[in-house]
């Protein structure tokens, strides 16, 4: 039986189907630092794993390190400074208002449902009749900034994707859409954005464009890269210049 479709492995379809069939056979759960900062905020606002801060040396050699591990299997693990960080996002989320507002509703609840005959399955952040929210950490919570990081990573499209779960299962269609932005360092600024109407149906082109190529790969058993056949190298024919002996030579 095939695996449900989660977002995080259909986005990979936008570089190919060769990228989302790695992804999807090969999940790896080791965290990298601001991974961890990004899941143990989700964890202090939203619920989830416990969160361990360990001040010591993170070294597979030391008997304490190893300890601490044992002691906290499935806990997320924090260094003194990474959770410095979590706990001054947090802090910062927890004195906006609007903020504090879009995160009460349904957290982490997964769900199950069927899309274009797929079974698919996503758990939002945050969903209720009301809104449908997004909590999401960056280098940069600067509106500008953010929107264009949002663009490239997806983020509308990954909305379009729960609203469009929220729908086929059978829970209704939430009435407005957000995500909550906060800085990853110091002071920590929170910006709150309304993902427009546009926004979500160029999202959900996207989704049902990944979806079918999907259905088409999985039908044919067949996950190309870029290109299967030959792609022209070609460049156009240009004048430039060069500099000999101190005088500009124009060559072509």
């Amino acid at each position: 039986m095939l695996e449900r479709v989660h977002f995080s492995t259909l986005k990979h379809m936008q570089r190919s189907p060769a990228h989302y069939r790695y992804e999807a056979d090969n999940r790896d759960e080791k965290q990298k630092g601001y991974e961890r900062g990004g899941s143990a905020l989700h964890s202090f606002l939203l619920g989830g794993k416990d969160v361990a801060l360990y001040e010591g040396r993170r070294d597979e050699r030391m008997q304490a390190w190893r300890d601490f591990q044992e002691e906290h299997v499935g806990s997320i693990i924090l260094s003194a400074t990474e959770h410095a960080k979590a706990v001054g996002m947090r802090d910062s989320i927890l004195h906006h208002r609007r903020a504090r507002e879009l995160l009460v509703g349904n957290r982490e609840q997964t769900i199950q449902a069927s899309w274009l005959g797929r079974l698919t399955e996503g758990t939002p952040d945050v969903f209720s009749l009301e809104h449908l929210t997004e909590l999401k950490t960056d280098k940069s919570a600067h509106p500008s900034r953010f929107v264009s990081i949002g663009k490239f990573y997806g983020y509308h499209a990954q909305l379009a994707w729960y609203r469009r779960m929220l729908i086929e299962c059978g829970f209704g269609t939430p009435a407005s859409y957000w995500i909550v932005a906060v800085e990853s360092a110091p002071p920590f600024p929170v910006t709150v954005f309304q993902v427009t109407d546009n926004a979500l149906e160029l999202g959900e082109r996207m989704c049902r464009a990944w979806m079918e190529r999907l259905l088409v790969c999985e039908a044919s058993d067949t996950w190309p890269a870029y290109a299967e056949s030959p792609v022209p190298f070609d460049v156009e024919e240009d004048n430039f210049t060069l500099r000999i002996d101190g005088e500009d030579v124009e060559v072509g």
